[in-house]
């Protein structure tokens, strides 16, 4: 008799782990996709080479200093805002930090966007229109400079995002998440603690609506801690930043109760060409979203989004944070934003059901998807001058950072003046003359009156003259001017009086109007160019 030997097992590879494949990256490249988006957007080039102007030049000065100094330098912006500077490598590349925060919102929406939705196409074009709705906000074109405004917004979405995961799949561990996103948040945006009422309230008040009173109690006790790190973190910290002359600073944006509607409807106007939408059409598609995210069943992040601007409101009106300003309601602007995005996706439902009463084979999802893209197709169209800018448009936005000369003016005078030769530099120029004079040593001086709370000197350097903060008027500043010249001409022979200052700041009118009676020779072209000033 023949043996037969068995044959081999026939092995059936499963097809799970392709499937895995395909659907992780089907996941990945929308991200990819919005990544690529953001930089043809953005015009990154320019923004990581513009030089820096004054009220960025103390902030690019604060890596300066030793670490132990930063409690200090950081001033008005978050501390770790100031600590993550620390980290670029090349100070004249620092905006990388903004650009990343500005980046991240856009992944952030998307995220949001894609976790409104079970099912995974749909769940990809909301995130997709949330995302791009964020990225092509015109008011992300005038965020480039070295502030945390960007970083405002970031955090903002991804506590929305964090709270609408969370409400989707409650958990202690998600619970804990936010809370810990809400301490991180602290250390970079001043905003995260208004953002963390707004978003723990949400969550707290979705749940007791529903009567889950476990999950009730699990949110308190979240808001609570997040409420402890958030007063930790902002009298531990944040507070030092607080003085008189930033309070005088942001008056103009602080309404009291009469002046409250007047001032809301003065900065709609204002704020209109940045949201690239006329108001009314954005307030409906406001309305829409938050519909749209309680039909959907995400309560927490809506009821968050109504708590966003009775809060703000209630802050500016308190005297506590500026309402509506363009930099400081960055996050609040973004926000509207990425609820409109989530508005469009409620006007194609709408149109959905529409075209289905008449078309029933029609893909609703085709429907959906061609509504979105032109809506937003339209949107970019009509902002699409906003793009790709480098912050020098005329008659659409005029950034301080395109158009400062501050560095090339402060080397050219450091290459160019003699030995017996004097340099004024007015106030608002001296930041950004002292970070470009990058040879010389600096000493910190500290607490000084100002918005800022600090300034610093040039030990080394007796022929650099920063007239006194009393020169602000017309008369100060000839006075000033009178006692250098009267100083040069006792000097050598052929002595130069240099002069550097900022042409972008408020008080160059001033400046102009005293330099009127002074021979004025200009040296350097360009938007800020240096003079040599002589009596006439």
């Amino acid at each position: 008799m023949v043996a037969v030997e068995d044959a081999p097992p026939i092995r059936v590879t499963s097809p799970a782990p392709a499937r895995r494949v395909r659907a992780t990256v089907g996941e990945a490249l929308p991200i990819i996709a919005l990544v690529g988006a953001f930089f043809v957007v953005n015009d990154i080039r320019s923004w990581l080479t513009a030089q820096y102007w004054g009220d960025e030049a103390w902030v690019a000065l604060s890596v300066r200093f030793p670490l132990a100094d930063l409690p200090v330098t950081t001033s008005s912006s978050p501390i770790g805002w100031s600590f993550l500077l620390r980290l670029v490598p090349d100070i004249d590349h620092l905006r990388v930090v903004p650009l990343g925060f500005q980046l991240l919102t856009v992944v952030a929406a998307y995220l949001l966007g894609r976790s409104l939705a079970s099912e995974r196409a749909r769940g990809i074009l909301i995130g997709v229109v949330t995302g791009l709705a964020v990225l092509l906000l015109p008011v992300q074109q005038t965020r480039h400079d070295l502030k945390q405004y960007t970083a405002d917004a970031a955090v903002a979405v991804c506590l929305l995002a964090l709270a609408t995961s969370t409400e989707r799949s409650w958990s202690r561990r998600r619970l804990a998440v936010v809370v810990a996103a809400v301490g991180l948040g602290m250390l970079l945006s001043h905003t995260t603690a208004i953002v963390a009422v707004c978003v723990l309230g949400g969550l707290l008040l979705s749940v007791a609506v529903r009567r889950e009173w476990a999950r009730t109690a699990e949110a308190t006790v979240a808001g609570l801690v997040a409420g402890a790190l958030v007063a930790a973190v902002y009298f531990g910290v944040s507070a030092r930043g607080n003085n008189d002359a930033m309070r005088d600073y942001w008056d103009a944006f602080l309404p009291s109760v009469s002046e409250l509607p007047a001032h809301l409807v003065r900065q709609a106007k204002a704020l209109s060409p940045m949201l690239g939408a006329p108001v009314p059409i954005l307030a409906v598609l406001l309305v829409l979203g938050v519909l749209t995210l309680f039909r959907r069943g995400h309560a927490a992040p809506a009821i968050a989004v109504l708590l966003l601007p009775v809060a703000a409101i209630g802050l500016g009106v308190a005297g506590i944070y500026p309402l509506l300003d363009p930099r400081t309601s960055h996050f609040l602007i973004v926000v509207a934003g990425l609820v409109a995005g989530i508005g469009i996706i409620g006007l194609a439902d709408l149109t959905v059901a529409v075209v289905r009463r008449g078309l029933p084979r029609l893909a609703p999802g085709v429907v959906a998807a061609v509504t979105c893209a032109v809506l937003l197709a339209s949107f970019a169209a009509v902002n699409h001058r906003w793009y790709r800018t480098d912050g020098d448009e005329p008659g659409v936005w005029r950034a301080h950072q395109a158009i400062t000369d501050i560095g090339s003016s402060t080397r050219y005078v450091a290459a160019h003046k003699g030995p017996h030769d004097l340099v004024v530099v007015s106030g608002p120029a001296w930041f950004g003359f002292t970070l470009y004079s990058d040879q010389d040593p600096l000493k910190l001086v500290a607490p000084v009156t100002g918005t800022v709370g600090w300034t610093l000197t040039m030990p080394t350097r007796a022929d650099v003259i920063l007239p006194k903060p009393a020169a602000a008027d017309e008369q100060s500043i000839k006075d000033a001017l009178d006692e250098i010249l009267a100083q040069a001409a006792k000097r050598t022979p052929g002595t130069r009086v240099w002069l550097v200052r900022a042409y972008t700041h408020p008080s160059e009118p001033v400046w102009q109007a005293a330099l009127a009676d002074y021979h004025v020779q200009r040296v350097t072209s360009g938007p800020e160019p240096v003079v040599v000033i002589s009596k006439r």
